[in-house]
């Protein structure tokens, strides 16, 4: 399977090449997969304009411009496309230093349930997942141990969770998966209202 992909994520691209997906900086292909950047923790007091602008752009702005471009030469060819955006948990939950991030991703997961609707009776599906804390990529700020306890399976999120994830969503089998946000995050974000300040 080939997908044309905007943004950068080493560990999480090679667990998609382990899929077999076949990844692509331009060109045609049926299948666009955007990827957010890590999420970065900042009080809604301290952060800048000129960081939030930076923020949003990368969030938003950016892999927009990106799918309404390759949207417009999927519905010319007739094509029925695929588009999987990867955003965070801080989308779907509210999180202590998360208001922007979390601001720009809902933003992104709106366009994709957007698109879902409008361009759905032409062949796509749009779809998106907010991956929880990672391994990888957790901010220096939180305690990966207090996130494993906080997890109800033990352990944070792998790349090759969530390119479990993107394998099927690309697949038949989610054939009537569409404009839905899925959380990959082993059941952090239902569980951690217990723990209101989660860095301590």
């Amino acid at each position: 399977m080939r997908a044309l992909v905007h943004g950068a994520d080493d560990g999480l691209e090679a667990a998609l090449r382990e899929r077999a997906i076949e990844l692509v900086r331009n060109g045609e292909a049926d299948v666009l997969l955007t990827i957010g950047p890590p999420a970065v923790l900042l009080a809604l007091a301290d952060i800048s304009p000129d960081e939030w602008r930076a923020r949003f752009r990368e969030w938003v702005e950016d892999p927009f411009w990106v799918f309404q471009t390759w949207l417009r030469e999927v519905l010319e060819r007739g094509a029925s496309g695929r588009w999987v955006a990867i955003t965070t948990t801080v989308g779907v939950q509210p999180f202590p230093g998360g208001g922007p991030d979390g601001a720009f991703a809902t933003a992104l997961q709106t366009l994709v349930r957007v698109a879902a609707i409008e361009y759905g009776p032409r062949g796509l599906r749009a779809n998106a997942i907010a991956p929880g804390w990672r391994e990888q990529a957790m901010p220096p700020e939180l305690d990966p141990e207090l996130a494993r306890t906080d997890t109800p399976t033990g352990r944070l999120a792998s790349d090759a969770d969530i390119a479990a994830t993107v394998s099927w969503l690309l697949s038949d089998d989610a054939d009537q998966f569409n404009g839905e946000i899925l959380r990959v995050d082993g059941g952090y974000t239902i569980t951690r209202g217990s723990r209101p300040e989660p860095r301590r």
